[in-house]
């Protein structure tokens, strides 16, 4: 092809990339094109506010290519002690018959200005459908860790049943969690997400003990204000499972996306195989219900338990995602 062009993509670029701003989660019933397109264009100017950002866009004779966002991990960079990145948009025009050579020499070039930061790490979580994107990652080194399934549930279509609705468990009660559950919380994680199978325990470069300290820190943050709620199915004095969501972002109520998020969920191995996810599942859903129109949650590919959960519980499958480590340095 003539002379690719790669350069720091700036505010002015946004509306040129109407078409290839990709989403991993666009199973959204109702939602149009134009109107995700304008989502996405909005925390690309935001992210570009953020001098931390590192933007890049590949263009050939003026017309745009593909482009990408990168941004720190900061919660991901204080557990590891190392600079952790995430590509947060990486798109490319798939429709052109130079896409591979486009998506292989803006991902090599990429890693080069993230290396000159400094950087040590990069997550990019392409969708199963970008195939060119997914082959360019390979070609340059990334690893695929894991895959994810995106489920959705529909609160304005789903139909309540009593198939739906688990039973109580006697032994068993379900509340909010409080300030002094954070420990017992992170105690279940320790337990349930030990030896667990995704992309954290699937990088030997991590290591279980950190892999599993993420779980456990990830729900400590949520029972301290990042979730707007966690349930607690609690039994005599331990914590039995849990579930963490949370409403539509700033930026989504601002666009009239009604989505809500199940942030994660767990149960202790000790009560596995009782119904007790559906349980907690299904009380942040009830929760939930009156404020958003659809409710997301992924899952690892390999999770049958908690997919037949949620297909039990009137979830569909909307799409995959994979997820794949490079790191930068040796």
């Amino acid at each position: 092809m003539a002379a690719l062009q790669i350069s720091d993509l700036g505010r002015d670029h946004l509306d040129r990339l109407r078409g290839l701003a990709s989403e991993s989660f666009c199973g959204i019933p109702g939602r149009t094109t134009k109107e995700m397109e304008a989502l996405w264009l909005d925390e690309m100017t935001q992210l570009l506010e953020d001098e931390s950002t590192l933007g890049l866009i590949a263009q050939n004779d003026g017309v745009v290519l593909g482009f990408t966002l990168c941004r720190p991990s900061p919660w991901e960079s204080r557990l590891l002690e190392k600079s952790m990145w995430t590509a947060r948009f990486l798109a490319i025009e798939s429709k052109s018959r130079d896409a591979e050579f486009v998506a292989g020499s803006l991902i090599a070039r990429l890693t080069d200005r993230l290396r000159a930061r400094g950087a040590e790490f990069l997550l990019c979580k392409p969708s199963a459908t970008q195939i060119v994107v997914t082959h360019a990652l390979e070609s340059n080194g990334f690893q695929l860790m894991d895959t994810l399934v995106d489920f959705l549930y529909d609160c304005q279509k789903a139909e309540r049943s009593e198939n739906a609705d688990p039973p109580a468990r006697d032994g068993f009660t379900l509340r909010l969690a409080t300030p002094s559950d954070v420990d017992a919380l992170a105690e279940t994680a320790r337990a349930a997400f030990a030896g667990h199978f995704g992309r954290f325990h699937s990088d030997p470069r991590i290591g279980e003990a950190a892999a599993t300290g993420f779980y456990e820190e990830w729900i400590r943050s949520c029972a301290k204000g990042w979730a707007d709620w966690v349930y607690v199915l609690v039994t005599g004095e331990r914590v039995a499972g849990y579930s963490a969501w949370k409403r539509p972002s700033t930026l989504e109520a601002k666009h009239g996306l009604r989505l809500g998020h199940y942030s994660i969920g767990a149960i202790h191995p000790d009560f596995a195989g009782h119904g007790l996810f559906k349980i907690v599942t299904r009380a942040g859903m009830d929760r939930l219900r009156p404020e958003v129109n659809w409710i997301e949650g992924p899952t690892h590919i390999a999770n049958s338990a908690v997919q037949h959960a949620y297909r039990h519980l009137g979830w569909k499958s909307v799409g995959a995602r994979y997820a794949f480590h490079k790191w930068l340095r040796n």
